[in-house]
C-alpha cells in the first residue's frame, strides 16, 4: 500500500485484511457473478458500513424498484435502513431503461437514457455529499446500448465522472448460468480498478458461495478463493483450515 493512501472499509467481515485494509479511495470496483451469488449482499454491506461511519452512500438500481432492494437487504440482514435514509446517510434510486416504441429512434433513446442516468447520479451524489456509490447493474446498460464501442465509451465516461465526483464505487455485472457474461462481452473489467468474482462451488450435496479477487490496482491482494456466507451479522468470509506439514504426513 502506498504511504498515506486512504482506504475505505468494505463492510465484509474478514475481507479487508485480504486487501491491505480496504478499498482504495476513489476507485471503481466490479462485483461479478451469477444470480444468487451475493452481489447485492456485498454491495449493501459496503454502503451500510459507510453509513455507520458517517460516509453517505447512494444505491442506484437499473433493474429493480427501490423498495425491492430495500426488502431484499432487510430480509438478508435485518438492518434498519429507514433511520439511515432519514439521516441522509443512505439513498436508493431506480433508473431503469424504457422500452422503445415502434416509431422511436433507438439511438435517440439510448442517448437520452445515458444522459438521464449520469445526470441523476451526479445530482444525487452532490446533494447528499455521497462518498460511496453502488450501480446495480451495468449489465443492463450494456444490453440496452448493444453497440460494443458505445458501451465501452459509456463505461469509461461513467467511470471518469465517478472519479471526478470523488466517490468510491461498486458496479455489479451479471453472468448467465452457462457462464457467459451478460451484455457486450467482458468490457467492464478493462475500465475498473478492481474485479471480484462471486461463485457457487459444489461441496458435498450443497453449494457454497466463494469469492476471488482477480484484479485490484495499487493493492497487494489475496489470490486465494475464499468461501463466504450471508449471515445476520453481515457478509462474512469463512476461515479456511490450511493443512500443516504434520497433518499432511499423517495422511
Amino acid at each position: 500500500m502506498a504511504e498515506g493512501e486512504e482506504r475505505l472499509k468494505s463492510g465484509v467481515i474478514g475481507f479487508d485484511e485480504k486487501i491491505e485494509g480496504g478499498f482504495v479511495n476513489n476507485s471503481v470496483v466490479l462485483i461479478r457473478g451469477k444470480a444468487g451469488t451475493g452481489k447485492t449482499a456485498f454491495c449493501s454491506s459496503f454502503l451500510y458500513a459507510g453509513a455507520l461511519n458517517k460516509e453517505p452512500g447512494l444505491y442506484v438500481t437499473t433493474e429493480q424498484e427501490e423498495d425491492d432492494i430495500r426488502m431484499d437487504i432487510k430480509k438478508m440482514f435485518g438492518w434498519d435502513l429507514k433511520s439511515l435514509e432519514k439521516k441522509g446517510l443512505l439513498k436508493f434510486v431506480s433508473v431503469m431503461p424504457l422500452a422503445a416504441g415502434k416509431e422511436e429512434k433507438t439511438d435517440r433513446l439510448i442517448k437520452a437514457y445515458i444522459s438521464e442516468f449520469t445526470n441523476k447520479i451526479a445530482e444525487d451524489v452532490k446533494s447528499m455529499k455521497a462518498q460511496r456509490v453502488v450501480i446495480d447493474s451495468v449489465s443492463i446498460l450494456q444490453m440496452f446500448i448493444q453497440n460494443r464501442y458505445t458501451s465501452r465509451v459509456t463505461l469509461m465516461s461513467l467511470t471518469k465522472l465517478l472519479k471526478k465526483l470523488g466517490v468510491t464505487t461498486m458496479f455489479t455485472e451479471g453472468i448467465a448460468e452457462q457462464g457467459v457474461i451478460l451484455g457486450e462481452e467482458a468490457l467492464t473489467e478493462f475500465v475498473v480498478d478492481a474485479v471480484i468474482g462471486l461463485e457457487f462451488v459444489p461441496v458435498a450435496e450443497r453449494y457454497n458461495r466463494t469469492m476471488l479477487i482477480s484484479k485490484m490496482r495499487r493493492t497487494d491482494h489475496s489470490t486465494f478463493i475464499h468461501p463466504f456466507a450471508i449471515t445476520k451479522k453481515g457478509l462474512e468470509l469463512l476461515k479456511i483450515k490450511t493443512p500443516t506439514i504434520a497433518t499432511m504426513r499423517k495422511t
